[in-house]
């Protein structure tokens, strides 16, 4: 296994790679091409868990968060505008500024968000491994959340 952890992977080309059994917990993979690379068994708890906590705090806003993901309008670089971040999603869902979200603080180093930096505008599950590794996340707290609401 190894240990990608922390590592800037920016503009690197990673298409085909197989990634499987890397610790990527905290890498920067802005611009990083990961392209038909193999992220099986790699170590994502990080951004997963930190995701979770952020889904938590915006409920209401899970679906429309997947609904971008699905329609390629997620741009993990950017807080604001039609095509934006995690946050920036969300609020955009919510008809707020990112700024304003109750229980979520905009931090650009913290693991969902820097996961984020490998989703760019026209990146849907269907073309981009991050994007769907994502919206299998996102579809997860959803069923995960179902389950509560019917215990």
């Amino acid at each position: 296994m190894s240990s990608l952890s922390g590592a800037v992977l920016g503009v690197s080309d990673l298409r085909g790679s197989d990634l499987g059994g890397s610790d990527l917990r905290g890498a920067d993979l802005r611009g990083a091409d990961l392209r038909g690379a193999n992220l099986s068994g790699a170590n994502l708890s990080g951004a997963k868990e930190d995701l979770f906590k952020i889904l938590d705090s915006a409920p209401n806003e899970v679906k429309g968060l997947l609904d971008y993901l699905n329609a390629g309008k997620v741009d993990g670089s950017t807080y604001t505008g039609e095509c934006c971040c995690l946050v920036g999603t969300i609020a955009n869902v919510r008809g707020c500024n990112y700024e304003m979200l109750e229980g979520i603080t905009p931090d650009s180093n913290r693991p969902a968000e820097r996961w984020f930096l490998a989703i760019r505008k026209g990146h849907t599950p269907e073309n981009n491994p991050i994007a769907k590794i994502t919206a299998e996340w996102v579809e997860e707290w959803i069923e995960k959340n179902k389950e509560g609401e019917s215990a």
